[in-house]
Formats: C-alpha cells, sequence, structure tokens
C-alpha cells in the first residue's frame, strides 16, 4: 500500500499532526494514513496530575478509534523498520508501507 503521507505514530502528535493537516486540505482525505498498533490512548501530559494524586490514571484513557481524525487511514500495526532510501515502513504483520513524505511522533513505550 502506498499514501503520500504517512505518520508513525497516533499519540497526541501523529493525530495532531493528522488532523491539522487535513484540516488545512480537505483533498487530502484517504491520503494521510496514521500506524499505529494501541487500541488505546493515553494523554500523557495529564499524568503530572495523576501523579499527584488530583486525577485518577483512568481520566487519561480514550479509545484509540475515536481520536483518529476523520479522513485518516488508520493502519492498526507497529513499525518494524524504517528503510527511507525506499521510501518505505516495514510493518510488524510483514505488510510494507510507501509514502512520499513521513513523520515519525512515536512517542514513548509505556511501561507500567
Amino acid at each position: 500500500m502506498r499514501y503520500p503521507i504517512v505518520i508513525a505514530g497516533g499519540g497526541t502528535a501523529g493525530i495532531s499532526t493528522a488532523a491539522r493537516l487535513l484540516r488545512e486540505h480537505p483533498s487530502w482525505r484517504g491520503q494521510v494514513a496514521i500506524i499505529e498498533p494501541a487500541e488505546k490512548h493515553y494523554y500523557q501530559p495529564l499524568w503530572t496530575l495523576v501523579g499527584a494524586g488530583a486525577a485518577p490514571r483512568e481520566a487519561t484513557v480514550r479509545d484509540e478509534a475515536s481520536l483518529i481524525p476523520p479522513g485518516a487511514v488508520w493502519i492498526r500495526d507497529a513499525v518494524a523498520a524504517f528503510r527511507p532510501e525506499q521510501g518505505e515502513i516495514e510493518l510488524a504483520s510483514g505488510a510494507t508501507v510507501a509514502y512520499d513524505a513521513l513523520v515519525v511522533a512515536m512517542g514513548i513505550q509505556i511501561d507500567w
């Protein structure tokens, strides 16, 4: 599969980038792909309040599907390798995603 714009990471940065691109360029609907394997999204800026006991951890969790911007394509898989020379990403499933432009916004690995 090939998309003009691929965003590796469906956290706050990846979702915000996709939303802004699609808002500013409505004709790009279906041409912006977000690669993100997680079903849950954690709003990490709120974690400082969780750590202080001012908010419950559950308040930071949302379903990833509810945050994918309309017009973006959600590829529910993990990045296994970047191949910038070929303009491709290899996914954990073995599939390949080709791109013209790549945004890497993968964030952190959560390890409670």
